[in-house]
This record gives structure tokens, sequence and C-alpha cells, in this order.
């Protein structure tokens, strides 16, 4: 059960978000805010081979994102660009954040 209310998590993504638009297959668009996020790792490939990788993901407030789903496009700005990126997996959480794992375009 979550601790905080609704409008906390709206001013959370608020504050550390920047403005995303989504584009649904089934067209129209949304926008909405949400926090970008590109980790950067790398990822034993065996031996002494590792290759450096980066998953960059989205956390929004989930009743901002119900119509975007799985292979939907969102457009995100990262340093001062406007990327395209393909949802691959859509993950709430069951508290009213939803995070989306990105592929980009």
């Amino acid at each position: 059960m979550p601790v905080e209310l609704p409008s906390f998590r709206r001013i959370m993504v608020g504050d550390f978000g920047v403005p995303c638009v989504g584009l649904p297959l089934m067209g129209g668009s949304i926008t909405f805010t949400a926090i970008f996020d590109s980790d950067h790792s790398m990822q034993d490939a065996g031996g002494y081979l590792s290759i450096s990788t980066n998953s960059p993901k989205l956390t929004c407030v989930t009743d901002d994102v119900t119509s975007l789903t799985e292979n939907d496009t969102v457009q995100v700005p990262v340093d001062g660009v406007t990327t395209d990126y393909v949802i691959v997996v859509v993950m709430p959480d069951g508290t009213g954040i939803t995070e989306f794992q990105l592929e980009k375009v």
C-alpha cells in the first residue's frame, strides 16, 4: 500500500520530469510529464569481454499514460533534442507509478 497521496506523485514527477509526447499506434497523441533515465552499465559477455549498454526508461504517473502500451512511440527531450523511443515494456508498480522500458527508434 502506498504511503504518499496521488498529488505527491505528481509533484515528484513534475519537479524532476520533462514534457513528453506519447503517440499511440491507434492514432492521436497525449502530452505528459515523466522522469527520463538512461542507466549505463557494463554487461559481462564471458571471459574478458564486456559490453557497454544503456537502458532508457521513463517514470510516469499511471493515470497520465493509461492510453499508452507496448510498441507505441514516445518523444522525449534528451539534451535539448527531441528523441523518438518505442515502448518495449510497460511496468506499472501498483502504487500509481508506471515505468516504460524504452528502445531508441
